[in-house]
């Protein structure tokens, strides 16, 4: 058991410090990758779900590998590092079966960067093969399960989750006459306020049979009938399994280093809310991989794949997992990508304040005042003014209502001011 807690430790270590290295390759600037890697490796929301003997920590560690691998094949677009994406994906959905669609998308932005820079033709082939071996691998496993366990399938907790999301969903009225038996006893246990899958098995032996085959027919049977209904409630559930915050674990108060371990306890589950900024901060970095001026640049194109990443993850739980719990635990795999995306979006955008700022403001003095100029220095000064007055003003509302909206004001000022000072320096 100890061994095991010190592996996920150095697997937790190692993910944080190629985070680290993923954030310098892609944004080319120390400073916000160490930002961002501390995130991470002081999050004690991570930690309490990478602490436990689960496959969370392994999970991590081999998305971040993946991450890392793909933005190093951008950046080279080399053959050796292909396959190793390959084999980084394929250790991630023999790990954790819901990534078993993922080198699709994968493979297909691959090559489209690829053709975009003239080697589709050299890596097509390559692409092609690696796909082969991936679903053959995972062919031949379903068939070993077939054959042994009479399952054919990866896990049978994919039968489970689709009645989760069913009786989530309040769709269990809505399947055909033939199942009508199934039906009437999964609305004895919706009467009670039952809606999860775990002890309604477990007390009714004729639906959990042969890997509860019979709730998996029922399940499917109304998601293929309602397609339309079944996505259409599942968009809200994209959004608010963002914010949805549970701990595995909580800080002991008495403990050692409890005091400074609460308040980063406190600090963290604040961050937590901040996920909700990744809709925004992702969809501006596909508007500018698809602007013609900025869809050549290698960190537009890096980090077009690591929303592609964190957006299969997204989805993926949302069609499939029904629990607050299971969004968070499930979510701990790519929340260092979220935390990437977003932190980079916000400093890179205040970077992009600082310097371009003054020219911004040189070029609206001369439309108001005609020609006259303003210095370069007083252009700087104004920026510096600007961003302390709005850091003031976001810090005395954050004291009066420490909501998000002020969270990131402060901080995103914050991260202005100290811009604009250390610019001025000479």
């Amino acid at each position: 058991m100890v061994a095991v807690s010190v592996v996920q430790a150095i697997l937790f270590v190692l993910a944080t410090l190629e985070l680290y290295i993923l954030a310098v390759l892609i944004l080319r600037r120390a400073w916000i990758a160490f930002l961002i890697g501390l995130l991470v490796g002081t999050n004690l929301t991570l930690l309490s779900y990478v602490k436990p003997i689960m496959s969370e920590a392994l999970a991590l560690w081999l998305l971040v590998s993946l991450a890392l691998a793909v933005v190093y094949f951008l950046h080279t677009l080399q053959v050796r590092i292909l396959w190793l994406v390959t084999l980084c994906t394929l250790l991630l959905f023999m790990t954790r079966p819901e990534w078993i669609y993922l080198p699709v998308p994968l493979f297909g932005y691959l090559l489209l960067v690829a053709a975009s820079r003239g080697a589709f033709r050299r890596l097509l082939p390559h692409a092609l093969l690696s796909l082969v071996v991936l679903y053959s691998i995972l062919g031949g496993y379903i068939y070993i399960n077939a054959t042994q366990n009479h399952f054919p399938g990866l896990t049978w907790i994919e039968n489970i989750n689709a009645l989760g999301k069913v009786l989530q969903y309040n769709m269990q009225n809505e399947a055909p006459p033939q199942y009508a038996a199934i039906r009437h006893i999964l609305d004895t246990y919706v009467a009670r306020g039952n809606r999860d899958p775990y002890p309604i098995l477990a007390h009714q032996p004729s639906l959990s049979h042969n890997y509860a085959a019979p709730v998996a027919q029922f399940s499917d049977a109304i998601i293929e009938h309602h397609p339309g209904e079944f996505l259409l409630k599942s968009v809200p559930v994209f959004f608010s399994s963002l914010t949805v915050y549970y701990r595995e674990s909580s800080v002991a108060p008495t403990g050692p280093f409890g005091t400074p371990l609460l308040w980063l306890q406190m600090v963290f589950s604040a961050l937590y809310e901040w996920n909700i900024l990744f809709p925004p901060c992702a969809l501006t970095w596909l508007l500018l991989l698809c602007w013609r001026r900025t869809r050549e640049l290698c960190m537009v194109q890096a980090m077009g794949a690591v929303i592609l990443l964190s957006l299969y993850g997204l989805i993926i739980t949302t069609l499939s997992a029904y629990r607050g719990y299971d969004y968070v635990r499930i979510h701990t795999l790519f929340n260092p990508l979220l935390i990437l995306v977003i932190w980079s979006s916000l400093l890179l955008a205040a970077l992009l304040l600082v310097q371009h700022g003054p020219g911004a403001l040189a070029w609206l003095a001369s439309r108001a005042f005609g020609r006259q100029q303003i210095s370069i220095s007083t252009r700087t000064m104004l920026i510096s003014s600007f961003s302390l007055l709005a850091l003031c003003i976001f810090t005395v509302r954050f004291l009066l209502v420490p909501d998000l909206f002020s969270q990131v004001g402060v901080v995103f000022f914050l991260a202005m001011s100290v811009m604009s000072v250390l610019r001025e320096r000479p």
